[in-house]
């Protein structure tokens, strides 16, 4: 079918011919008036002056003269207006929400021409306010009665007597309002409409400059709007012509018709528009539509793709053809993951929709800083900023691709050294940084602080160097093209605040800034810029008003996005909204059914694409206006449900074969080489070859964090540290039970050793700061610990204290193999009691203190491995072969911090025979057999036909941090 606005400019240019330039056409937007001149200039094929092209808003604003208010204006001096006339001591903040509800019902209340003074009257006398309602219709009197009856002070209730209260200024704060804007010629958009309206009725003359005025594609007309084009019409010089074409859009049992009898007997057209002249066949019955389920929002986008490729393979997508089809997004959210999905052959694409100002990459950039200021804290008297704060803002690409060498040296500063807080001179390495770095604390500082920021971006973002790839510089060009075009709309929202603020001369929290500039950032959207009249055309639902095409992709076709279901935050309750008469959800119904109606009318392919998903308030249901299709009217729909092809869940072994690589990193380990085997690599090993391989011989980490808690590892180390210090005068002395107790006793050198332990190991610095906080806690529970091994070691005295974190080394000649190996160990604590030297190793999680066989020590299907008892005794081990025994025993012991306040702790191993365990007092009984399973591990650690493989214990891969990779 032709468009509906083509065969209006038909009519018209056989009407009027050149003559057409002298009307003016007023259209529900801007894009439609466009598209009509194009049609008209298709229509007359020459040259011709264009009519005026207008939107119904425009024509109000060229009558009154007033300027549009700021909407950020209007809410300041709403609050100064609401304070004076109620004496209240609410802060704006908390006037705030509502602030902007009253905007809105103030905007309906003179949109529908409702008499604001009985609207917000207080009910004393509900006698006396029936009177006053006598213009009302007794259905609309009904609807107050029953609103009123809820609230009506007999009982003095609480919340009505506050609902009065606060009722009886609302007329008072609205006519205020517009009494203060119109002093400064300014109004908002329902003021406007309202004054225009009256000083028509009054009988005022305006001097319209064209000789008809026509009144083309509208519908939901408010009261105003309706009294406008009325008193036009009785000046005879106006004329309309409806979309009413679609025998959907007349039917009296759809909700699309609400405006339809309304419209067509109170503005008729002059001229006659012959719809069946322009079906060219086209039927309701040759109309194909078909319904698509797709299980995910990024999946209705990916599936545009091959919608839009079909199209190209069926036909050659022309220009004019590509005009005629359009992808219509209920969900703005859904535009960039459309735009990626454009097939490459479609070069020209027309976006009629803005892109929210609150999903661009400043938008996270000014959050980040938002978090940055709100938690600044001062240290010593230094400005310091929150770690969690400030790598988001570091590691934001704005900040990133501008100095990279710094912010990386920065980041890994942090993260390696652990810092929490980080003190302003540490971070300023850089000017933008040095800009973004500083502790702001007023509203007005922080609006300079911001648009300093604003500022330094955007001379930073524009590329500076030349690139001999003219694409790659243009493409470079436009990135930041469009980068600088979201920089400045922030920068505008910012400064616009700023000069608002100064103007009111309001105080405010810096909170009640920051959530103030979220919402006025959130209302923004960036338009896009480019030819309206070429390409594919992407747009929204209010976009397509008066437009008409051939082939249409509608997404989002679910229940609550199309038609939207979205409650109209009212101060006005629904009775009374009915009542006079204001617009209710019924309203909004009506409207979305016509646009959808309307503009699938004349469109000869629909894809009605919808999310199948049920996820929290989204339940997965297609629209209610697919199953009126289907029901209703019995049209043929054509059912799919994209599906997406799941693999098995069970992934294939992994491993890694000894290639010569992989050989030559072993050996590394060997005489010669860089590296040397320890008792926990050989532990990762026994627990899954593959983990080996990855963290051992390819040395992958996790990435490095800054931890603000203290974990287990954490915990070990400065355990650990704690008790290195604490023996480290002792080494190579006696230790007697008497100067165990006075360690225990000196509560201010515990202090002090512990303070040390964790700027060392966790604060990774030399400043001894006192503990607090959760610290404080974790460094008395290391407190009690090292009291008690104290207090446990008290019952072995006299003993000689020999090592602590003794650091050990070995070599090996594999005899399979045949290569030499290189080992090595640190012994947390050596000392001897008697003939005995122990070997003590500190374990601060819970292990297994019996083994049943030496052969389980190197057991890889073995689930409960006594992983602590086989790092010991490779430890006492090494140390028999590296020292003289000279007749003393070797007994290997473990601190299991778990078990070191029961009554029956002891740090002995067992050996397990049934039900009888044996004391490992002399290692050397079992050093033989020890060795034979080590060698036997070793052999098959570096023989190049046995590959690294997956564990065969599940258990063992809960915490890995590899299982991503090998995907078991």
């Amino acid at each position: 079918m032709k468009p509906f606005l083509y065969q209006i400019a038909e009519l018209f240019y056989q009407e009027c011919g050149a003559d057409v330039s002298r009307l003016a056409f007023v259209f529900p937007n801007r894009r439609a008036g466009l598209f009509f001149q194009k049609y008209l200039s298709e229509v007359a094929e020459k040259p011709l002056f264009s009519p005026t092209i207008l939107t119904i808003n425009d024509l109000f604003v060229q009558l009154s003269g007033k300027q549009s208010a700021d909407r950020i204006d209007m809410l300041f001096t709403l609050y100064d207006i609401y304070i004076k006339q109620s004496g209240s001591t609410e802060t704006f903040d908390e006037f705030f929400y509502w602030g902007e509800m009253l905007l809105n019902d103030f905007d309906d209340i003179d949109k529908y021409m409702a008499d604001a003074r009985m609207l917000f009257t207080n009910l004393t006398d509900l006698k006396e306010i029936e009177d006053g309602f006598s213009f009302l219709s007794e259905e609309q009197i009904a609807a107050i009665q029953t609103f009123w009856s809820s609230f009506y002070p007999k009982s003095d209730t609480p919340n009505q007597q506050s609902f009065l209260a606060v009722w009886q200024i609302l007329y008072g704060l609205y006519a205020e309002l517009r009494k203060t804007l119109d002093a400064e010629g300014k109004g908002y958009e329902g003021m406007i409409f309202r004054e225009v309206v009256e000083q028509l009725e009054k009988g005022q003359a305006y001097d319209l400059p064209y000789d008809k005025v026509v009144f083309i594609g509208l519908n939901a007309l408010s009261v105003a709007e309706e009294h406008f084009l009325l008193q036009l019409q009785k000046m005879g010089i106006a004329d309309f012509y409806w979309d009413y074409a679609s025998d959907k859009v007349t039917d009296p049992d759809n909700k699309a018709s609400y405006f339809v009898e309304r419209n067509l007997k109170n503005f008729p057209s002059q001229l006659a528009v012959d719809v069946n002249k322009w079906t060219d066949g086209n039927t309701t019955g040759s109309k194909t539509i078909e319904v698509i389920g797709i299980p995910s929002g990024i999946g209705q986008a990916k599936h545009v793709y091959s919608l839009l490729e079909d199209l190209c393979k069926q036909q050659e997508l022309s220009a004019e053809k590509a005009l005629r089809t359009a992808i219509i997004l209920p969900d703005e959210n859904l535009l960039i993951p459309v735009l990626n999905a454009i097939p490459e052959q479609i070069r020209r694409i027309n976006v009629t929709m803005g892109y929210p100002l609150a999903g661009t990459p400043v938008a996270s950039l000014m959050e980040y800083i938002l978090a940055l200021q709100k938690n600044v804290r001062y240290v010593d008297g230094r400005p310091a900023f929150y770690f969690r704060d400030v790598l988001p803002v570091l590691n934001h690409r704005y900040v990133t691709t501008i100095n990279p060498d710094i912010i990386t040296v920065l980041v890994k500063d942090i993260t390696e050294n652990n810092k929490i807080y980080i003190y302003q001179e540490e971070l300023n390495k850089t000017h933008l940084l040095n800009i973004l770095f500083i502790p702001v604390t007023g509203v007005y500082e922080f609006s300079d602080y911001l648009i300093r920021v604003l500022q330094e971006l955007n001379k930073m973002i524009n590329p500076k160097e030349e690139n001999e790839d003219g694409e790659n510089e243009i493409s470079c060009q436009r990135s930041a093209d469009i980068e600088q075009e979201f920089l400045f709309h922030y920068f505008t929202t910012v400064n616009r605040m700023k000069e608002v603020m100064l103007e009111a001369g309001i105080n405010m929290k810096i909170d009640t800034y920051f959530r103030l500039l979220k919402r006025m950032t959130d209302m923004i959207t960036i338009p896009f810029q480019g030819e309206p009249l070429s390409g594919l055309q992407i747009m929204g639902v209010l976009e397509t008003r008066a437009l008409d095409f051939d082939r249409l992709i509608i997404l989002s076709m679910n229940e609550g996005v199309f038609p939207l279901r979205k409650a109209a935050n009212s101060f006005i309750p629904y009775n009374l909204r009915r009542g006079f008469g204001l617009p209710t959800y019924e309203h909004q119904d009506s409207v979305w059914a016509y646009h959808f109606y309307r503009l699938i009318y004349r469109a000869s392919h629909v894809s009605l694409l919808y999310d199948t998903r049920s996820n929290g308030l989204q339940t997965g249901e297609v629209s209610r206006f697919v199953h009126q299709l289907r029901y209703h009217y019995e049209m043929p729909l054509a059912q799919k449900i994209v599906v997406y092809n799941v693999s098995s869940s069970k992934t294939p072994p992994l491993e890694v074969k000894k290639n010569e690589e992989v050989m030559k990193q072993l050996d590394e380990f060997c005489f010669g080489g860089n590296k040397a085997i320890s008792a926990s690599t050989i532990n990762t090993y026994l627990d899954c070859p593959l983990k080996f391989y990855f963290s051992v011989i390819e040395g992958v980490e996790e990435e490095e964090e800054v931890n603000e808690t203290i974990e287990s590892s954490m915990f070990g180390r400065i355990l650990h540290k704690v008790m290195e210090e604490l023996y480290q005068p002792f080494c190579g002395k006696m230790v007697t039970a008497d100067l165990l107790k006075l360690i225990r006793k000196d509560t201010v050198m515990l202090t002090g050793v512990i303070a040390r332990a964790f700027a060392e190991e966790f604060f990774k610095t030399d400043v001894i700061r006192p503990l607090t906080g959760q610290n404080f806690l974790i460094g008395e529970m290391i407190r009690k610990y090292a009291e008690k091994i104290l207090e446990q070691d008290g019952k072995l005295t006299p003993f000689l204290y020999l090592e602590s974190e003794k650091k050990i080394n070995h070599q090996i000649m594999l005899p399979k193999c045949k290569k030499e190996i290189r080992l090595k160990g640190f012994i947390d604590r050596i000392d001897q009691v008697g003939d005995t030297v122990r070997i003590i190793d500190y374990k601060t999680g819970s292990g297994l203190s019996a083994f049943g066989s030496m052969e389980s020590l190197f057991d890889k299907t073995e689930k409960e491995r006594p992983k602590a008892i086989m790092q010991v005794f490779m430890y006492a081990w090494m140390y028999s072969h590296a020292k003289d025994r000279k007749g003393m025993l070797v007994k290997p012991g473990i601190y299991y911090m778990r078990t070191l306040f029961t009554p029956a702790f002891d740090p002995s191993v067992y050996s397990r025979s049934g039900r009888e365990k044996l004391p490992v007092n002399d290692f050397i009984e079992y050093i033989g057999t020890f060795e034979k399973g080590l060698y036997d591990c070793l052999d098959e650690m570096f023989d190049p036909k046995v590959p690294f493989s997956q564990t065969p214990i599940e258990k063992a891969c809960i915490y890995c941090p590899f299982k991503g990779i090998c995907g078991k």
